[in-house]
């Protein structure tokens, strides 16, 4: 492991499990923001409808995520 990462690793550990969740959901957040970001760039015209299908493809491989779970 880098230094880095050992420094990162200390610093939440010392966080509470709230505070862990917190960064975590914000993180996702800012991934979903990025990964939609990057649809419409390459999609400048895109309807609602099918950036959600696209978003869904790019997060779980298919435009259904119940599809994959039924496979």
């Amino acid at each position: 492991m880098i230094d880095a990462q050992k420094k990162y690793f200390g610093i939440m550990r010392k966080k509470s499990g709230q505070e862990r969740l917190k960064i975590a959901m914000q993180l996702r957040a800012a991934v979903l923001e990025l990964a939609k970001t990057a649809i419409r760039d390459a999609n400048p015209n895109i309807s609602p409808e099918e950036l959600r299908s696209k978003l869904q493809e790019r997060i779980y491989g298919t435009s259904s995520p119940t599809k994959a779970s039924h496979s």
